[in-house]
Formats: C-alpha cells, sequence, structure tokens
C-alpha cells in the first residue's frame, strides 16, 4: 500500500534536484571521524549526491518504495536502502555523518525518539548528525492536530518544534549547535516556512 510519500515523489515537482544551502555550509564545517555516510529519508537523493561531491561513502535510504526504486534505476551505481518502519537495518559505529534534512518532524514525537536513537547508535564515536526540523511559527504545512492541509502532502502527519524542544530532543549529543531559516513561499507573503537546522556530535 502506497503511503503520503509514495505519492509525493510520484510527482515531478516534488523530485528536488539541488541540495539545501544549509546543508552545504554545515558540511564544510565538520571534520568526521570517518568518510561514511548516511542520507537518513533520502527523497529525491539530492544530498546522497552532495555526500559523495564531499567525497564520503554514501547509502541513501527512505520509507518511500517508489522514491528508492525509481532512485535504484536512475542512479544504480549508488546505494539505496528501503527502511520502512523504524527498524534500521545499520550496525553501531558505521558512519562518521549522518544527515537528516527535513525527517523527523514527519512523525510522531515518540517515534522520532525512536529513530534519533537508532542514528545516534549507527553513528561513530566523534560522528555528526546533520539535520533540519520544522519550526513553532511555520504556517506552510497548514497543521491542524498534526494533519497536514497541502495539495501533495494532504493527510500526512507533522508537528514542529520550539527551541527548547529540539534541545530536549538532541539532548543525548555531547555538542548541539542550531541555526534557524524562515521563508515566505513565492507570491504567499501571508504564509511562514519555518526550520530549525543543526549539528549534533556524538
Amino acid at each position: 500500500m502506497k503511503n503520503v510519500w509514495d505519492k509525493h515523489y510520484e510527482r515531478p515537482k516534488s523530485k528536488l534536484g539541488y541540495p539545501d544551502e544549509n546543508l552545504v555550509r554545515l558540511l564544510s564545517k565538520i571534520q568526521p571521524p570517518t568518510m561514511t555516510a548516511l542520507d537518513f529519508g533520502c527523497g529525491s537523493g539530492r544530498h546522497v549526491s552532495l555526500l559523495q561531491n564531499f567525497g564520503y561513502e554514501t547509502i541513501g535510504c527512505d520509507n518511500s518504495k517508489t522514491t528508492i526504486d525509481n532512485l535504484k534505476q536512475k542512479e544504480p551505481q549508488a546505494k539505496w536502502l528501503y527502511t520502512p518502519d523504524s527498524k534500521l537495518p545499520f550496525a553501531p559505529h558505521t558512519f562518521g555523518v549522518i544527515v537528516s534534512w527535513g525527517v523527523f518532524h514527519y512523525n510522531k514525537r515518540s517515534e522520532a525518539n525512536i529513530l534519533l536513537h537508532s542514528l545516534y547508535d549507527a553513528l561513530a564515536q566523534g560522528g555528526y548528525l546533520l539535520g533540519s526540523i520544522r519550526a513553532d511559527g511555520d504556517t506552510h504545512l497548514g497543521l491542524n492536530q498534526g494533519t497536514m492541509n497541502l495539495t501533495d502532502l494532504s493527510g500526512g502527519y507533522a508537528e514542529t518544534y520550539s527551541l527548547q524542544d529540539l534541545k530536549n530532543f538532541l539532548s543525548i549529543f555531547s555538542e548541539v549547535s542550531i541555526g534557524y531559516s524562515e521563508r515566505t513561499p513565492l507570491g504567499k507573503l501571508e504564509e511562514r516556512i519555518c526550520h530549525w537546522f543543526f549539528v549534533a556530535k556524538k
């Protein structure tokens, strides 16, 4: 059965090709213990290409079978994994870097915590989690008790995080640095797309 993300990535406009500029900046600031990387919730695969360009041996995974099947056909030379639930197939201390860009907030807080701890275990000591998460103040998702009111994600689930929520969420890490971005969609100046972005070191 297809989930909201399978349907999302069947739409051509959902297949983003360029990396997020904030992630590019974050990657330039870190020195991980190993050059192995995971893009968790890889979506269109744009950040797998970015990580490879930075020299990382990279795996991309996603809970959308549609997007993983498409990526395997489009870029068979890369490593892609379908990860349908919170039971992630990664051994402890595998990755020097894990990217989770715009993923956690599409899960209930309890599920996001399970995923976070699994990713933490998969990081090598001294490794980095680089991520972004929707911030309080966001109006673009049109949230109503966790349900999104967006044309291409209608009925999907999401939450927003306060700064304190995010600090609590990342408290298992030894070092955390947080930034914030806010923008409006083109032609919709009354809307706000709000994200925290962060570097968390194990």
